[in-house]
């Protein structure tokens, strides 16, 4: 569902996202003309749930929203409200597919492994028996596998980010009248 979308370095929120109670409430809670503060929630409600969002490479909730917070200007105690809160997660639900949720999760496995790799003392640990928690061929075999890991993140990466266009346009993606051909506008 493409309810917000990011064109011309602005988050656009499609008419028909009013129609979520949501997103409607957030929207007439906000009194101003040019509802500022809607779009500023809506952008974060897009740069921090949307698989597409340019901040999605940032595993860590956390992190994403202090990077955000940060990059983009809003206030440094800037907290989602409740309402704010309840719309990301109407939002998530309602357009993270399955395939997206597991590429999420790979990220996060990717993550990890590379934590581990990058652990300075790792030889260092030890169980409480004095012997050592890794061995040299633990860290090997991790190593050898990273290629394979990257290649498989890479691929689904792809694969996600082509079901995300396919979806969009499945599910009313502005066409250009030609687009499909003049044969088939005619033949309609």
């Amino acid at each position: 569902m493409k309810l917000l979308y990011f064109e011309d370095y602005e988050v656009r929120v499609n008419p028909e996202a009013l129609l979520v109670r949501p997103i409607r409430r957030l929207y007439n809670e906000d009194r101003s003309a040019r509802k500022e503060k809607f779009f500023q929630q809506m952008s974060y409600c897009y740069f921090m749930c949307d698989p597409r969002s340019t901040y999605n490479y940032i595993i860590d909730k956390e992190e994403r929203k202090r990077t955000f917070i940060e990059q983009e200007g809003l206030p440094e105690d800037f907290t989602p409200s409740k309402q704010l809160e309840e719309a990301m997660e109407w939002y998530k639900k309602h357009t993270v597919t399955a395939s997206q949720r597991l590429l999420e999760s790979a990220l996060i496995a990717a993550d990890t492994v590379s934590t581990f790799l990058r652990d300075k003392t790792i030889f260092t640990k030890t169980d409480d028996k004095g012997r050592p928690l890794y061995q040299v061929s633990s860290v090997t075999t991790a190593l050898k596998n990273v290629e394979g890991i990257v290649a498989s993140l890479q691929n689904l990466t792809k694969k996600v980010e082509q079901e995300v266009e396919d979806k969009s346009r499945a599910r009313g993606g502005n066409k250009a009248m030609f687009e499909d051909g003049v044969d088939t506008f005619m033949n309609k």
